[in-house]
């Protein structure tokens, strides 16, 4: 295993000088793989106080542990953590990733994943990509959620054995979320996964769920509905960024 990491860092230093990393943001030259000091600054990371089931980050502490909004409407998974608000500079890295095949961002995200989220990534017995409905899939030719979670899991140092992107599948192709209303992305969402196989994997399983952006938690309280129909346990959900 040294040997090995000894290599991969001769070839990654050597890469380095016939092409010297750029941050992803504004190209400038960086002394590593990552971004710069100016573009890393207008990230702004959730630290707590937060709410412990959405992720969404408090103006001040209040001395409760969920939002207004968990407590009257909650989701359907039980936590969540997000790495960073969803502000121009992180909506430009995860766009850039989700539309653009922006592949060198995948790496840095998944350390703010894993940074923010180490303790949802070594507790699941099982951790899931969102999935894309195969349409989607094969007109963009990956899934971003896949990039992250591999990614995060990575960084986490988490087994890759309890990574199971087939678990679910998303069987209908919904309408893009982007303008609807918080029920109208749950009602475009209703009944948009179905449980592939391994029920008997699912059933008892604490699950996390990977995907980029939580908004109102629609396409996520979905998946977790689906988890949970099949015996799951416990649904968690980690993103880069959160809407709010």
């Amino acid at each position: 295993m040294t040997s090995m990491m000894s290599w991969q860092y001769m070839i990654r230093s050597i890469g380095n000088m016939i092409i010297p990393p750029q941050c992803p943001s504004c190209h400038e030259l960086v002394s590593s793989d990552g971004m710069c000091g100016e573009c890393w600054a207008r990230l702004k990371t959730i630290t707590p106080p937060a709410c412990v089931q959405c992720g969404r980050g408090f103006d001040f502490d209040a001395g409760v542990a969920r939002c207004g909004r968990c407590l009257t409407q909650p989701p359907d998974f039980d936590r969540g953590i997000a790495a960073v608000r969803y502000n121009a500079m992180s909506k430009r890295l995860i766009l850039g990733l989700k539309y653009g095949g922006r592949h060198d961002m995948t790496p840095i995200l998944g350390r703010m994943m894993a940074n923010q989220g180490a303790s949802l990534l070594h507790q699941a017995d099982w951790i899931v990509p969102l999935p894309l409905h195969w349409t989607r899939h094969y007109s963009r030719g990956y899934n971003q959620s896949t990039e992250l979670a591999r990614a995060a899991m990575k960084a986490a140092g988490v087994s890759p054995k309890i990574y199971r992107p087939d678990l679910i599948k998303r069987s209908k192709r919904t309408e893009n979320q982007g303008h609807k209303t918080r029920q109208q992305r749950r009602q475009n969402m209703r009944g948009a996964f179905r449980l592939c196989k391994n029920k008997d994997v699912v059933k008892g399983a604490s699950i996390l769920i990977i995907d980029d952006v939580l908004t109102t938690g629609a396409s996520l309280s979905s998946a977790a509905r689906c988890l949970k129909a099949g015996g799951a346990k416990h649904v968690a959900v980690l993103v880069v960024a959160r809407v709010g």
